[in-house]
């Protein structure tokens, strides 16, 4: 039973897989007996009425989503994030931290299943009407030089990463002849985040 299930009583949701294989349609094994349901992304899509659905008014304190602690030192503990606190803090923090402006590009390498990714890949740039990149993969696959490759082609002003990151890139490419390959200097905002960093990553 997943945490959703054992808080809400909720029945558990089955994954949502997206099939990139182009052979057979067989997908990974994530369709092994035994496993999780999962619902087919192409399939669902081809499913859907894509009618636009009305804007709906809410008050500021209305929720805007739950985030729940992963309940790796207890039971999980849920915060309801309001939209009105949700929006003002994040439109504060990218203007004034990220310096992220209508038509600017952000970049964040993070994931939008976590409170940094969907509050500085989602909701943070719609609210500036900037762009903003979705990056899937590692930051050294297919080498180390990949977050300043997508920096140069998308011209990217607001960078966002972890100190994890880049003493994995670090690891890969420590004398940085990868990142002088790539014009980066449409980077204004270079922001490590989330963590502890050491002066060397500094």
């Amino acid at each position: 039973m997943d945490y959703c299930s054992k808080i809400t009583g909720a029945p558990k949701i089955p994954r949502l897989i997206y099939n990139r294989l182009e052979n057979d349609g067989a997908h990974s094994d994530s369709t092994v007996e035994g496993r999780e349901e999962y619902i087919d992304y192409k399939t669902l899509m081809e499913s859907q009425d894509w009618a636009i659905a009305p804007c709906e008014s809410l008050p500021s304190t209305h929720p805007l989503y739950i985030l729940y602690t992963s309940g790796t030192t207890g039971e999980p503990k849920g915060v309801v994030r309001d939209q009105g606190g949700t929006c003002v803090g994040l439109n504060y923090c990218m203007k004034n931290v990220f310096d992220l402006n209508e038509g600017d590009v952000h970049f964040a390498g993070s994931d939008i299943g976590w409170v940094v990714g969907h509050s500085f890949i989602v909701y943070g740039p719609l609210i500036r009407c900037s762009r903003v990149i979705f990056f899937e993969g590692k930051p050294v696959t297919p080498d180390a030089g990949v977050m300043w490759r997508v920096c140069e082609e998308y011209k990217v002003t607001s960078l966002y990463m972890a100190p994890t990151g880049v003493r994995v890139i670090k690891k890969d490419d420590f004398d940085g002849e990868l990142v002088r390959k790539y014009d980066t200097s449409s980077i204004r905002t270079y922001c490590l985040v989330g963590e502890r960093c050491d002066p060397a990553t500094i």
